[in-house]
């Protein structure tokens, strides 16, 4: 059965599990981890005193770990990237007094043991990815809500644009908005506030694509200083393309061009009359093999970055 790790998140506290056997799987870990140690707090305040952590393990009936415990009547058993899952066996266990929380981070949405659980009506899946723009969204809206803040939208669009997808780091730029003192928020305290306090640097480096080689080369080497720079370049950048993308005419891109990039407003408007779709998913296309190449080669982060953003003025020239 599939469940949300939003749901178990933001709703966690009153979810009822009759049968306490999880899968969580998918490539965000920190998201994974937010999940995980959700559901161990919640299956312990329900009276599971004992947690057991295995680490590439196998899941089968020859598991020690099923054994009952000396000191508790029920316990949590943690397997963490386990090398291999009896799926037959885990509807054996007696669950009145064991849970069990499998932590994947290796597990494709085709492996059988996914479409088991994705399938199952009393064993839940629970899918962790990076988190898309609108469930983004969704947790800043529960977060604000629950503290009683109050965004202007300007302030609230640069939030969501300027704040990292892996789950963990979101929360952690929200923690510092709710300990914010200030009544009035500000999008330039927003910019001092978050960690990728330097954007307004990083931006640059898009309307700059028209310019000479040099500038271009000269401002990446001020605004490019590690990997994480230059993942935030290709965030920025995909940004700026689907909201070229999105619009199908001036009046378009002018309704839907954020305020808080003013002083980029001509700039953007003369890069949409050069644009078109084909030169844009050219453009998205060259993102996607430069992550690639940074994944492979950080430590050569900033010539990677320089390449793709002189490629990216071929692309949309």
């Amino acid at each position: 059965m599939k469940i949300d790790p939003v749901k178990i998140i933001l709703e966690g506290k009153n979810l009822h599990f009759k049968k306490k056997i999880f899968l969580i799987s998918g490539n965000e870990e920190t998201l994974i981890k937010k999940t995980q140690g959700i559901l161990i707090q919640k299956i312990k305040n329900e009276g599971f005193g004992e947690v057991q952590k295995n680490v590439s393990k196998k899941i089968s009936a020859d598991d020690n770990n099923l054994n009952n415990s000396l000191f508790y009547k029920s316990k949590i058993i943690l397997y963490e990237n386990p090398k291999e899952i009896d799926s037959e066996y885990l509807d054996t266990i007696d669950h009145t007094n064991t849970a069990i929380i499998i932590s994947h981070t290796n597990l494709t949405n085709s492996s059988k043991i996914k479409k088991y659980f994705d399938s199952h009506k009393e064993l839940f899946s629970i899918s962790c990815y990076k988190l898309s723009r609108d469930i983004k969204k969704i947790f800043l809206d529960f977060f604000l809500k629950q503290h009683k803040i109050q965004l202007e939208r300007d302030c609230y669009w640069f939030f969501l644009e300027n704040t990292d997808n892996h789950y963990q780091l979101f929360e952690n730029e929200i923690t510092k908005l709710i300990n914010y003192d200030k009544k009035e928020i500000m999008v330039k305290d927003l910019r001092h506030l978050l960690s990728n306090s330097d954007s307004e640097e990083i931006d640059d480096l898009f309307f700059l694509i028209f310019e000479k080689n040099k500038e271009i080369i000269q401002q990446s080497c001020r605004a490019i200083n590690s990997s994480s720079d230059s993942y935030l370049v290709l965030q920025r950048i995909k940004f700026f393309l689907n909201l070229l993308y999105n619009a199908k005419n001036i009046n378009e891109v002018t309704e839907i061009y954020p305020k808080y990039l003013f002083k980029y407003k001509t700039r953007f408007l003369s890069i949409f009359e050069k644009t078109n779709t084909k030169k844009i998913a050219s453009a998205l296309a060259l993102i996607k093999k430069t992550e690639l190449l940074l994944r492979k080669h950080a430590s050569m982060h900033q010539a990677i970055s320089q390449r793709f953003l002189l490629n990216l003025k071929k692309s949309l020239g």
